[in-house]
């Protein structure tokens, strides 16, 4: 993954809240089983958690710094909203495809970075959350 080139896709978001509600609308297009997860959420808040996560990513990236602690933390609290390892794939795809139709100057170069980081991501974030983090399901808040 070339740092370069996703600190220069992050840049091109000309509007970064409006990236964020096209990335859920992907998401939910996609898959709109996931919506359920996110039946109580605040969503300016969360506009501003996904790209404040997506601009942590890259600066840590840029400096080279170890995010596995933080991407696993992060992995823990997302098993705990009820993402399963299934959705990240779906997550990932949204947000290669809300860059290609929402963010101008995207490039193959950049798509491939962000596959890169992606699977590197989600595969700590998996693991944190696989990592002595008590399950839960969303229909645990039906009772």
């Amino acid at each position: 993954m070339d740092p370069v080139l996703l600190r220069q896709s992050l840049d091109l978001i000309p509007d970064k809240t409006q990236f964020a509600e096209r990335f859920y609308q992907q998401l939910f297009t996609d898959a709109p089983a996931a919506a359920a997860l996110f039946q109580h959420t605040n969503w300016q808040k969360q506009y501003s958690s996904l790209m404040g996560t997506i601009a942590f990513v890259v600066a840590g990236v840029e400096r080279g710094e170890n995010l596995t602690p933080a991407l696993q933390t992060l992995g823990g609290k997302h098993r705990g909203y009820g993402a399963q390892p299934e959705h990240y794939p779906l997550v990932g795809a949204a947000l290669i495809t809300t860059f290609q139709e929402h963010v101008p100057g995207f490039t193959a170069s950049m798509e491939t970075s962000w596959l890169q980081a992606f699977t590197i991501i989600s595969a700590e974030m998996i693991k944190g959350a696989e990592a002595n983090q008590p399950s839960f399901q969303v229909e645990d808040l039906a009772s």
